[in-house]
């Protein structure tokens, strides 16, 4: 019976990996093809920076969907919302026939976008919740390292693939593979197995009343109640502001000191990426230091944020050096960040993880569209170098806040 058990779980951890892999795809494609009809199509900034507002919107009010991720059966919700999302692609396919109504094409696009990003806001946290009930604890940081190591490579192609879709063949025609990929994603979701009496949790007050504010504010109040995890959460916020100051400075940055081109600012981005992927690679490979993981995030951050000074110090110099410091950071950050999933994780209930997890992406996205609007008005008062290198003293100063709070609590 536990042979089979221990078979299903295994089966379940593959078969949502596959799932996550399509539903990123999908998304992607969606993204970058609205993306570029609305520029190509309305030619108006400000009907682009919709997308954009929707965005931030949404990632800032997460936490509003955790109530629903922790009350229904996952299998269910990931069911639905990727019916759901099948069914938007194949409309936003229809609207693109329809360019003489503009107004109203750009409104109805805008809500199908926007119903489609909300429904990725409930998958990704509910495929997190899942992964501590089908994923042993020894091989939880294994399994977060390989989940991240997948998102990682997809990102360093989707976009290139979106565009080169969109080029040789048309809006259309990528809408529909979108439209495809996600049918593909719902295939794999209905084989999970996934009982029922594990995700779904009893009639408790002690995580459900049954009210949808009072089970909002279960989530606040039991994150609250674990200060320990708060105060992890809390300074990632702060960092994240000047992580949005920083991105604002880098295409600048990268012109001035790598080449005058495009190429710079996409070098840049591909040593990052790079070095996010090996982080993700070796956790993947040899887990986590259990009994240290506060220590790994402390160390993690700081050099991460020494990385990000070295970068701006050396500019002037050592040009080149700039493409290594880049890669350091994006390394330490990645190992630091599922270090962070995997506390948070162990720390809570699953009937209770789905709100947790929403609150958290909230808090920590909610700085980050201040912080951009911020990195102008410092880019072009001070200078690109200065708005990155606020960025790396903000995460070594956390990861030194970090190291006092860890060593108070031991």
């Amino acid at each position: 019976m536990f042979k089979d058990i221990n078979k299903n779980k295994n089966q379940d951890v593959d078969i949502l990996l596959i799932g996550r892999i399509a539903t990123n795809i999908a998304d992607s494609l969606f993204y970058i093809t609205i993306l570029w009809y609305f520029k190509t199509t309305f030619h108006s900034p400000v009907a682009l920076s919709l997308i954009f507002i929707a965005d931030s919107t949404i990632d800032m009010c997460a936490f509003l969907f955790g109530p629903l991720i922790d009350r229904v059966y996952i299998k269910k919700l990931l069911k639905s919302v990727t019916i759901g999302q099948t069914c938007l692609s194949l409309v936003v396919t229809l609207l693109f026939y329809f360019e003489d109504c503009n107004q109203i094409v750009l409104v109805l696009l805008l809500l199908t976008y926007v119903s489609s990003t909300i429904g990725s806001t409930l998958i990704y946290p509910a495929e997190e919740k899942i992964l501590p009930l089908i994923v042993n604890k020894d091989k939880l940081s294994n399994v977060n390292g390989l989940f991240q190591l997948t998102y990682r490579i997809l990102d360093l192609f989707l976009d290139a693939l979106a565009t080169l879709l969109i080029t040789y063949l048309s809006l259309s025609a990528t809408m529909i593979i979108s439209a495809f990929v996600f049918a593909t994603a719902l295939c794999f979701y209905t084989k999970l197995y996934l009982p029922k009496d594990l995700i779904v949790a009893e009639k408790d007050e002690k995580y459900f009343t049954g009210k949808y504010l009072h089970d909002l504010l279960k989530g606040w109040q039991v994150l609250k109640n674990e200060g320990q995890i708060l105060l992890l959460i809390i300074p990632l916020a702060v960092t994240n502001l000047f992580y949005g100051i920083a991105s604002v400075g880098m295409p600048y940055f990268a012109s001035q000191y790598l080449t005058k081109s495009a190429i710079s600012y996409g070098g840049l981005e591909l040593f990052s990426s790079i070095g996010g992927l090996l982080g993700s690679l070796i956790i993947s490979k040899i887990g986590i230091l259990k009994q240290k993981l506060e220590r790994i995030v402390v160390i993690c951050l700081g050099l991460a944020g020494i990385s990000v000074i070295l970068e701006t110090m050396i500019a002037n110099s050592i040009p080149i050096l700039i493409l290594v410091f880049a890669l350091s950071s994006a390394f330490w950050i990645s190992i630091m960040h599922i270090h962070s999933e995997v506390l948070i994780q162990e720390s809570f209930n699953p009937h209770i993880l789905g709100r947790i997890e929403t609150i958290n992406s909230s808090i920590i996205n909610c700085m980050i569209p201040i912080g951009s609007f911020l990195g102008g008005m410092i880019v072009q008062r001070v200078s690109a170098s200065f708005a990155i290198s606020l960025q790396g003293i903000a995460e070594v100063i956390t990861a030194v806040f970090y190291l006092l709070v860890f060593n108070k609590k031991s």
